[in-house]
């Protein structure tokens, strides 16, 4: 959603500004255009020619009235925008976007833009907790703006608490999912599973496997980025979550069921990409077991299938991760579980599947030709499987043929 989008990066006078340079270049990376408008103390922290440097643009300063090619500068970002960042969004600023100032280029550019407002209050903790601050960001959210939230930690003052501006990574997310608020799955509520589970033998060990969560996280970002409402259950993993989404942890299969079925209530599809143990212990010891110097026995049962125990109507897309005869072990899972689509990927190489940052699969329906994806990153593979699942639920609006 961010290539190609045309974004005003509104920059705000907090220590946190310098960040702000890290969000400009990694915006232009992935192919924005970025109109940055540094506030009259931005300019203190942090100068325009850095924001030129890293963005290939013009700067605009707070006073600026018209734009190099002798345009009203407030309107012609506002009406080019797809989107106003804020960032850092200092107590003071967000006290004047809520009441509606225009006493700079970006306060203006604020009330002219029909474009998402996306805000990232950084300050001292003390000043996020007031009231004042609090019942600004209130009305800022009930006007439909983004609002995210401060990290907690140590500040530029030294003190602790919460208010530090989030890595540049959640920023980057939370534009995605505000860009995308009007694409094909507006108004669709997307269940995504992610991560491996893990199965404790004592309160020390586990059986568990090599997944690192990273395909169903790229997953749940491209479901926000798409205009759903994302929930995503996620289990072991060495990924972060998306911020855009709202993410329930989990570590067992029985506590991963558990979750499941609380996210697919009201849901419209199922992603179910999580890499499940198909066993379990018999019996969890409730200490360490100790070395005997004799080999050990180890009782296992069988988990539930997940999906066989989810009811409703929903969409269901399942993820398959084979070692050998990949078709036809699909096609068989796909006819089962009665799956709407399932994609099959082969987790026996060490560069793609599991814990590659590449991935290569095969989206395997009832009624359609397969679909092979080539070896790509696991954000371009989510990004296939997505547009299976806008298909299915087009189809699904549209009902079967008469």
């Amino acid at each position: 959603m961010i290539a190609g989008a045309r974004v005003v990066l509104y920059v705000t006078g907090g220590i946190a500004a310098y960040k702000a340079a890290d969000l400009a270049s990694r915006l232009t990376q992935a192919g924005a255009a970025v109109d940055v408008v540094l506030s009259r103390a931005a300019e203190e922290f942090v100068g325009p020619l850095t924001f030129e440097a890293l963005t290939q643009r013009a700067v605009y300063r707070a006073d600026a009235s018209m734009t190099r090619g002798h345009q009203i500068a407030h309107v012609h970002l506002a009406r080019r925008a797809d989107a106003l960042v804020v960032a850092p969004a200092t107590a003071d600023a967000l006290a004047r976007l809520a009441q509606g100032r225009a006493d700079d280029l970006g306060t203006a550019i604020a009330l002219s833009t029909a474009a998402p407002l996306v805000a990232a209050p950084a300050m001292e903790p003390a000043m996020y907790a007031h009231a004042a601050t609090q019942a600004n960001l209130a009305t800022l959210r009930a006007r439909g703006a983004r609002v995210i939230d401060p990290d907690c930690g140590r500040l530029a003052s030294g003190a602790q608490g919460k208010g530090r501006l989030p890595p540049t990574e959640t920023l980057m997310d939370m534009l995605g999912a505000a860009l995308g608020r009007d694409g094909p799955l507006r108004g669709r509520v997307v269940v995504v599973s992610a991560g491996g589970t893990r199965e404790f033998l004592d309160p020390v060990r586990f059986i568990g496997n090599r997944a690192s969560g990273r395909q169903g996280v790229e997953l749940a970002r491209a479901a926000a980025n798409l205009g759903a409402a994302t929930r995503l259950v996620l289990g072991a993993a060495s990924v972060d979550p998306p911020a855009s989404v709202d993410t329930t942890r989990v570590e067992s299969a029985d506590e991963m069921l558990a979750a499941l079925r609380q996210a697919v209530d009201g849901c419209d599809a199922l992603i179910m990409n999580a890499a499940v143990g198909d066993y379990r212990p018999a019996r969890r010891a409730v200490s360490k077991l100790k070395r005997r110097g004799s080999a050990a026995q180890l009782d296992l049962v069988e988990n539930p299938d997940l999906l066989r125990s989810l009811p409703g109507g929903f969409v269901r897309v399942g993820f398959a991760a084979e070692t050998d005869d990949h078709l036809a072990n699909a096609r068989a899972k796909l006819r089962a579980k009665r799956l709407d689509a399932l994609v099959v990927n082969d987790v026996g190489r060490a560069d793609r599947g599991f814990a590659a940052a590449a991935n290569e699969v095969t989206i395997v329906r009832p009624d359609r030709p397969d679909q092979t994806v080539p070896l790509t990153s696991k954000a371009a593979v989510a990004a296939a499987v997505l547009d299976v699942v806008v298909d299915l639920l087009a189809a699904a609006a549209h009902g079967p043929p008469a």
